[in-house]
């Protein structure tokens, strides 16, 4: 198997990590290895050159997840009103004006 790994900066250009095989029991092997995971991946030929002549490879790739930002949730507050009475006792103070003399 041969693995092409991009660069960070080929990453965020689109470029993905591929994978292509020697056998069709180790591209099948492979393939399931990826779906136990739960990791997506696209079969693909690639033209590889050989004694001269074009021919074309086998081989599976990887799409690299993008980072998503996070969507901005709004919140809402909402505060209960109890209607039942409460024992909750509130104070004001009483001030008295002294006439100033």
């Amino acid at each position: 198997m041969k693995i092409f790994q991009p660069e960070l900066e080929d990453q965020d250009e689109g470029y993905a990590t591929s994978f292509t095989f020697d056998s069709l029991d180790e591209q099948n092997s492979f393939a399931s290895f990826l779906e136990n995971m739960g990791i997506g991946f696209l079969k693909s030929k690639f033209p590889v050159i050989e004694d001269g002549k074009m021919k074309f490879q086998t081989g599976f790739v990887v799409p690299v997840p993008k980072p998503e930002s996070e969507p901005v949730h709004e919140v809402e507050v909402v505060q209960e009103v109890s209607e039942e009475p409460t024992d909750e006792v509130v104070s004001k103070k009483k001030s008295k004006k002294v006439p100033k003399e």
